[in-house]
């Protein structure tokens, strides 16, 4: 029977627990769920999630640990969608469990916190719990599991939206915004499933020859047709090709060589020298700094880094760990096809700000 309550019913329910012993008010608004995600080992990019469940919407949104936005997700909610998001507070007796459910902190570390807020007509409940299912009611598990399905939902793009993302991520690139038009559509594949992968294909013209943002350089100034591809993962472009030429992400010529350099930060070791430390290797002489770099990307990697120099560029620096640079830093040349690693590990095109 309890599957065939209608959601208002749903509601009424749950908030004679909420009202205990004093006059019941009815729901006016519907309820407003909200469920916060913080604290752990994440990336600060990623400090604070929250989804907030309306009556007809759904809201992800993803917050920095300096609290500015970087995600946002919209989905419309059918009332059946919100309803039985609702008939999962009533069925585990949310009004019921305690006001903090944390026992997994001596057990499981860097996991953080997650805030679940029932609100209706006025009135809250709240409870908060240790972001690790293992030492928490069965019900409240139920509860997290209905809000992180919610959560994949929510954040999940359905075709319109892949295309309407792929649309906007073009015309704001350097290439199309400097002189594109006639952006149009001519393909959509669906690929893979673990992870989905969406490869949209454009055409555009061009007013000038060349690619990316083409201020203060000297071009032909002729129409020139282009194609596009990108593909998006997990909602967002993870690769944008021009004419099968041009990295549109990177801004580089796939298959050229590029320029990179390193500077070191004082009481940092970079990620080449651990590997080193760590390898156990014994010398009759120590290699140099160039020869365990070429070492390290070519075993770790299997890429191909050439022209490697340790340069002084600085006699003085300060002495504050972690923060200064070095006096010295590291160039070396790699095949653009390859040096996404090395960017990930703090390497910089020639000419980036510092």
């Amino acid at each position: 029977m309890k599957n065939l309550i209608p959601g208002t019913v749903v509601l009424l329910v749950l908030m004679a627990a909420f009202a205990a012993c004093t006059e019941q008010q009815p729901v006016e608004n519907g309820a407003v769920i909200t469920y916060t995600l913080y604290g752990g080992f994440v990336m600060p990019a990623y400090a604070v999630q929250e989804l907030v469940v309306t009556e007809h919407m759904a809201t992800f949104t993803i917050r920095s640990s300096d609290g500015a936005v970087t995600r946002e997700y919209r989905r419309n909610l059918t009332k059946e969608q919100y309803d039985a998001i609702v008939q999962v507070f009533a069925d585990n007796n949310f009004p019921a469990f305690g006001n903090r459910y944390v026992e997994g902190e001596s057990h499981v570390t860097d996991v953080g916190y997650a805030d679940i807020n029932f609100t209706a007509n006025g009135k809250s409940k709240v409870v908060t719990t240790y972001n690790y299912n293992d030492f928490m009611p069965q019900g409240l598990i139920t509860i997290r599991e209905k809000l992180q399905e919610t959560i994949v939902y929510v954040t999940t793009l359905d075709e319109a939206q892949i295309k309407e993302l792929a649309k906007d991520w073009i015309q704001k690139a350097p290439t199309y915004s400097y002189d594109g038009s006639g952006l149009q559509p001519v393909g959509y594949v669906r690929q893979g499933s673990d992870p989905v992968r969406h490869v949209l294909t454009y055409n555009f013209t061009s007013s000038h020859a060349g690619f990316g943002n083409r201020t203060g350089k000297v071009t032909a100034q002729v129409i020139t047709p282009h194609t596009i591809w990108v593909t998006i993962i997990d909602s967002s472009v993870d690769s944008a090709v021009i004419d099968g030429l041009w990295d549109e992400m990177g801004q580089f010529i796939i298959g050229s060589d590029e320029s990179l350099t390193f500077r070191p930060k004082k009481c940092e070791k970079p990620p080449w020298q651990v590997w080193e430390e760590n390898s156990g290797r014994v010398y009759i002489r120590m290699p140099t700094d160039e020869e365990i770099i070429r070492n390290y990307y070519a075993s770790v990697y299997e890429t191909d880094v050439r022209d490697v120099r340790k340069v002084q560029v600085a006699e003085v620096t300060c002495e504050a760990c972690s923060v200064c640079p070095e006096t010295y830093q590291f160039s070396l040349t790699v095949n653009t096809g390859r040096m996404l690693p090395l960017l990930d590990e703090g390497w910089e095109r020639t000419g980036e700000k510092k």
